[in-house]
């Protein structure tokens, strides 16, 4: 999987998709909406700050 000389590792693109999806279940099991809302933007912002990297 060779794209460009800076691309991530095929397990470091694995360790982030955990991160995220653990972050995502987290989010969706909290019933509280302003509690949830918050730690689906905090994924978000480490996704665009990933993306800026």
């Amino acid at each position: 999987m060779e794209v460009l000389d800076m691309a991530i590792s095929e397990k470091e693109l694995k360790l982030l998709m955990n991160f995220v999806k653990d972050d995502l279940k987290e989010a969706r099991e909290s019933e509280d909406t302003e509690k949830k809302n918050s730690k689906i933007d905090r994924v978000l912002e480490h996704i665009q700050q990933y993306l800026e990297d």
